[in-house]
């Protein structure tokens, strides 16, 4: 069945917005979706197909980017006030906004919440000063002050703390849902080396499991930044195209955002040089979406994620998400052949400017 790219442009225009900000940020209040072409670069006046695709391509805009890290300073500001000599703690973001491939004005973000107590150490690693405490009491100290006094700040917000790794905060007046995630520092063998903050590793607390998972953000980030950089910006654009298209299908797709991001991270980076000829961009990501779709399980399960931490097709559902995802990413290309009037030859050199 044909795609209504003109309900799928509504929709992602609608979700990359939020029209009290552009209000209050431009003093106009009469503004609506419709008047949304005042603010971006349109590849057409009338084709919905390819201002999709362009759109989709494009980075939330940085007004909304913003707030979101403004909703999630003012959860740290009340944090801030349970910080006592024996309780002290830092902060860092992890998650989509951190590393710009959120496709949403509303975007969710996740404040990891760093204890101070004590650093731990990746082997062979040794500490000159053992910790003599208990880890996981004191992050669940963390977590069980952090959701009574959260609780207590902002009583109109939903205060979920039944997240084994998070809490979760949204509504009542925050315009944006914030995690907030105890955790601790992990130094690795490579960050005692260069002191490259990247390097650098957290735990986070599962509450009920009493056990700590040790997660990379800021490695992930700094992987992420190098591919989008060597390929001038369009790795990102196909992260937030494939994660657009994922919420635009009218099909589940059982990939997770960082899978996604996963998927394309592992696309040969030649493929990406394809300057402003984007439709050839999304042909070569049909192609290696279709080869990947098409390569024995075998091979296609042994793929990592940027960090290396898991592979990617880890569930059999996944790849069910990566045939429909290769299939909305088909019609697209297929439309946009059509809307732009080109032949397979053609199309190697139309240039799009966004």
């Amino acid at each position: 069945m044909a795609k209504n790219y003109s309900n799928r442009l509504l929709e992602l225009r609608s979700r990359k917005n939020d029209i009290n900000i552009l209000q209050e940020s431009y003093g106009y209040k009469g503004y609506t979706i419709d008047s949304y072409k005042q603010f971006i670069k349109m590849a057409s006046e009338s084709n919905d197909i390819q201002n999709y695709f362009i759109e989709a391509m494009a980075p939330v805009d940085d007004i909304y980017t913003k707030n979101t890290y403004k909703e999630a300073d003012r959860v740290k500001n009340q944090l801030d006030k349970i910080k006592t000599s024996s309780l002290n703690f830092e902060y860092e973001y992890q998650g989509s906004v951190s590393n710009n491939t959120h496709i949403k004005a509303h975007s969710d973000i996740d404040v990891l919440v760093i204890i101070d107590r004590y650093i731990a150490l990746e082997h062979p690693l040794v500490p000159s000063n053992p910790y003599q405490g208990n880890p996981i009491d004191d992050l669940m100290e963390l977590r069980l002050t952090s959701e009574k006094y959260l609780t207590s700040a902002f009583p109109q917000a939903d205060v979920d703390c039944s997240g084994a790794k998070a809490i979760g905060l949204s509504g009542g007046s925050l315009r944006r849902k914030v995690d907030v995630v105890p955790s601790n520092w992990f130094n690795t063998v490579d960050y005692d080396r260069t002191k490259l903050k990247h390097y650098r590793g957290i735990q986070v607390l599962d509450k009920y499991k009493k056990e700590r998972i040790l997660n990379t953000p800021f490695y992930h980030n700094f992987l992420l930044d190098i591919k989008d950089r060597n390929t001038s910006g369009n790795f990102k654009r196909i992260v937030r195209l494939l994660k657009t298209l994922k919420a635009d299908s009218d099909q589940d797709i059982s990939l997770s955002s960082y899978d996604i991001v996963a998927i394309a991270y592992n696309m040969e980076t030649s493929k990406y040089y394809t300057g402003d000829k984007y439709i050839l961009l999304l042909k070569n990501v049909y192609s290696y979406l279709n080869d990947l779709a098409l390569m024995p399980s075998t091979a296609r399960n042994n793929i990592d994620v940027p960090d290396k931490s898991r592979k990617i097709f880890n569930e059999a559902s996944k790849y069910t998400g990566l045939t429909r995802l290769k299939d909305e990413v088909e019609e697209l290309l297929k439309s946009l052949i059509t809307s732009y009037g080109l032949s397979d030859y053609l199309v190697e050199y139309k240039a799009i400017a966004v």
